[in-house]
């Protein structure tokens, strides 16, 4: 399967991640792909850059080494409400935007509790992307909530660092492939890559994909014509 798009990554604008823009964007060009997000943490988590990040990306050009990079976030879901740590100001701003859970921001609770909280932050209409779901410590009402995803304008993600950093993630995304399929939600497929070259190493979560025998047409960074539907659909539209 052929990705056209790495739409989480991290620069060293987040303080664990090991490369810059620039050096992002020359992996991404390296591992011949035209799209790019730049999606570094959103101020709750420990080592996230200041608002003031997020309120000057128009110094970037949209296109570096050749790739069309998308400024953006990974913003945090703060609690069940489905608070999160930007406002509208700065997300009018974003070109992309991924919402997850971490630990250092929302402590993890209950299936219940944690199905509320994705309920809301499914209504939220700056999210693109609702990121790294498959955490045990995460677990949520699959059956009951991964059918809400079907024509929300969010997908959800199939996170390959995930499979090595999160504990259950495979065996939960798997189930999750399995809903999202009989139900026929669209998926994005990203790295999360904190290093340049980590970038487009989509392989532990395209496999989820393949043991489920998922359908490459639900995959929304499968196809070039189908991401820029994706990027028109906004609350804010983008192109490419």
């Amino acid at each position: 399967m052929r990705l056209i798009a790495d739409t989480h990554t991290h620069t060293i604008a987040s303080t664990h991640a090991y490369g810059t823009v620039i050096e992002m964007a020359r992996g991404a060009a390296e591992k011949g792909l035209p799209i790019l997000g730049m999606t570094d943490h959103a101020p709750s988590m420990p080592d996230s850059p200041d608002l003031w990040h997020f309120g000057n990306l128009r110094q970037l050009p949209p296109v570096i080494e050749g790739v069309r990079v998308l400024r953006g976030c990974e913003l945090n879901l703060m609690d069940c409400t489905g608070k999160v740590d930007l406002d509208e100001h700065f997300l009018q701003k974003m070109e992309w935007v991924v919402c997850s859970m971490h630990p250092e921001v929302i402590a993890p609770g209950s299936v219940e509790e944690n199905t509320e909280a994705v309920l809301n932050l499914l209504k939220n209409p700056y999210v693109d992307v609702f990121g790294h779901p498959g955490a045990n410590c995460y677990r949520f009402d699959y059956e009951r909530v991964v059918p809400l995803f079907k024509d929300s304008g969010k997908y959800i993600e199939f996170n390959a660092s995930s499979v090595t950093f999160r504990e259950g993630a495979a065996e939960n995304m798997f189930t999750i492939a399995k809903l999202c399929k009989e139900h026929r939600v669209e998926v994005i497929v990203n790295t999360d890559a904190h290093s340049p070259f980590r970038v487009g190493e989509f392989e532990k979560a395209t496999d989820i994909l393949a043991a489920a025998d998922f359908p490459e047409e639900l995959i929304v960074n499968a196809d070039l014509g189908r991401f820029e539907k994706a990027l028109a659909n906004r609350r804010v539209p983008v192109s490419l």
